[in-house]
């Protein structure tokens, strides 16, 4: 066939073609670049931090918790090494499987778990459980292949020198809850739940470190780049004396009350004593339902710190404070005598009988001997003379029904009751009656041990009412260096010296004399004031006709003793209640007398 020319506009079309052509690999160009701008520029920060999460973490340090020690030093609770199993979710193909294999190695929730991984942030690491010793780790770390996103930090646990004889004292510590977390804390933050480890959390607690590292692909730090040390928390020294502490829990052998020792020069704390007690172990390094379910459910309520959340009629030993209150108020002297027929009336109108603990009466009484044989009669007197508001008067200037700011949590202010009291709680009037009712320390009086503690402290040291203290200084574990708490002075009531001296020897007699209720709390090396207190829980009339072992054992009185020595020249105050112990005589007193003689033995004196 004959070469044909090609038509003129076939280089034209062609020409259109290329253009075209170019359009489209400039276009794709632009979009190419501007992609690479996107990424490289406007998010080059997003993109980087989330490269850096694949192979740089944050992992947190956490701060050592401070150590609590005894007045000589000596360490009531430390740390032990421990270890937190932590998890990241974007590191793991399977939660639940992963779950489900590290529930046969380690106590865990599963529950609490997948809740804490749906609330937790991108590549932020999630607690499983806590409490893993190196040899627990170590296993793992052998196997970390099948562990993927599984990753170990040091968290260590409270270890105690004695679990169980200074619980109430210590307190225990748990988790972090949702609310602590929205007020600032970190998820899986140990606070103090209770005792010291709550009321000092702020000086215990220390500042968590950092440190930056580099993981692999199943999130196994490679290489540490940079580290912020944690700050531990400080040390708090104690004014408790544990062997006097250790003692008191031997000769309590399972009865159910407090024990409160205190110097009056401050109203320092050398011992404070609730039983039953509770095994600070059990919430270490946390509590399972099961055990605090049983704990919680106790009838005998062991988490109770007696000393000073349990409120008792302080009976008997309440007549200390009526005797100071009726000299000082000029309504007796040493001289006044009532006599004691076994019964009372308020007044010539009213049928209402008070009755003395003794049946038949004690007769003829002047002060000293009705404070050593514990005559109610001669207080039911000194009471109706002195009138409910001179007794409120005086009961709130030695701290009874208010607060004794004590350095624990949860203290109770027992009731001591007034006019406006009445009014105010119960709408009611006050009637004579029952101011005779409140000067034995019964009616609707209660007191916490501590609060009674304070009260024959104080006025014995001359009227200085000062606040008890547990906490005597704040140390820094690194210099050693001490901070001084200062002992807080309340209130200053002016007891004048032969006031003092009177009621002391009425209460030497108590316990000297043959007649006086207190005798079982002699000691040989020591003289020492003490009084008795028999507080009712029930009507008499329930139980008059009863022999004692065959009363309800929540029938039974609680049993009071409050000592005071040495005589001479007052320094220890040394309070006993035993929950339904009966006659303070025959259950109280024999138990102060032998902390009283290792107290002396001790150096005490």
């Amino acid at each position: 066939m004959p070469f044909q020319p090609l038509k003129e506009n076939v280089m034209h079309y062609f020409a259109l073609r290329v253009r075209f052509a170019v359009f489209i690999v400039v276009v794709l160009c632009a979009a190419v670049s501007f992609r690479l701008m996107n990424l490289q520029v406007f998010r080059y920060n997003e993109l980087a931090a989330l490269s850096e999460n694949n192979s740089v973490r944050i992992m947190r340090i956490r701060a050592d918790r401070g150590f609590i020690k005894d007045r000589s030093g000596r360490n009531l609770v430390l740390n032990a090494p421990g270890y937190e199993v932590e998890i990241v979710k974007e590191d793991i193909k399977n939660v639940n499987e992963l779950l489900d294999n590290l529930s046969k190695f380690v106590l865990l929730d599963k529950n609490k778990v997948q809740s804490r991984i749906k609330r937790s942030y991108f590549y932020e690491p999630v607690k499983v459980t806590r409490g893993l010793t190196f040899e627990d780790i170590s296993y793992f770390m052998e196997h970390s292949e099948n562990y993927p996103g599984v990753q170990f930090i040091a968290d260590p646990m409270r270890s105690y020198d004695n679990s169980t004889i200074f619980s109430h004292i210590l307190g225990y510590v748990a988790e972090v809850n949702e609310q602590e977390v929205a007020e600032g804390y970190q998820p899986g933050d140990i606070v103090g739940r209770s005792g010291l480890e709550r009321q000092f959390e702020r000086e215990l607690s220390g500042i968590s470190g950092s440190r930056r590292v580099i993981v692999d692909s199943l999130g196994r730090v490679m290489e540490t780049l940079s580290e912020i040390p944690p700050v531990p928390g400080r040390n708090i020294i104690l004014t408790i004396d544990y062997a006097l502490q250790s003692y008191i829990d031997t000769i309590m052998d399972g009865r159910v009350g407090s024990v409160v020792v205190l110097d009056n020069a401050d109203n320092s704390i050398i011992a404070i004593y609730s039983s039953p007690t509770y095994d600070l172990n059990k919430f270490n390094p946390f509590i399972t339902d099961e055990n605090w379910q049983k704990l919680a459910g106790d009838a005998q309520k062991p988490l109770l710190n007696r000393s000073i959340e349990g409120m008792y009629p302080p009976g008997s030993v309440f007549k200390i404070m009526v005797a100071v209150a009726g000299l000082m108020e000029g309504v007796i002297t040493p001289e006044t005598t009532f006599y004691c027929s076994g019964s009372f009336k308020a007044t010539a109108r009213t049928n209402i009988i008070h009755n003395c603990w003794r049946r038949y009466g004690h007769g003829e009484m002047k002060l000293k001997r009705a404070i050593a044989e514990s005559c109610d009669v001669y207080f039911y007197n000194v009471g109706y003379l002195l009138g409910i508001d001179k007794l409120s008067e005086y009961a709130k200037k030695f701290m009874l029904g208010n607060l004794t700011q004590i350095d624990l949590p949860n203290e109770k202010t027992g009731v001591f009751p007034s006019r406006e009291w009445k009014l105010q709680v119960l709408n009611e009037q006050w009637y004579p009656g029952e101011t005779v009712n409140i000067s034995i320390g019964q009616g609707y009086t209660t007191t916490t041990p501590l609060q009674i503690a304070v009260m024959v402290a104080s006025i014995f040291n001359g009227g200085y009412v000062y606040a008890p203290r547990i906490v005597s200084a704040v140390e820094d574990p690194i210099t050693g260096e001490r901070a001084e708490i200062a002992p807080t002075l309340l209130n200053q009531v002016n007891i004048p010296k032969e006031v003092r001296d009177t009621v002391m020897e009425a209460l030497v007699d108590a316990v000297e004399d043959k007649r006086g209720t207190s005798w079982r709390a002699r000691v040989a090396e020591v003289r020492l004031g003490g009084k008795t207190g028999t507080a009712q829980v029930i009507s008499l009339k329930r139980t008059e006709n009863m022999k004692e072992e065959d009363i309800p054992l929540n029938w039974r009185d609680h049993s009071w003793f409050t000592g005071i020595y040495p005589s001479d020249n007052p320094r220890y105050a040394v309070v006993v209640l035993v929950e339904h112990g009966g006659s303070g005589g025959k259950s109280s007193a024999p138990l102060a007398g032998a902390i009283i003689n290792k107290m002396v033995s001790m150096g005490y004196k």
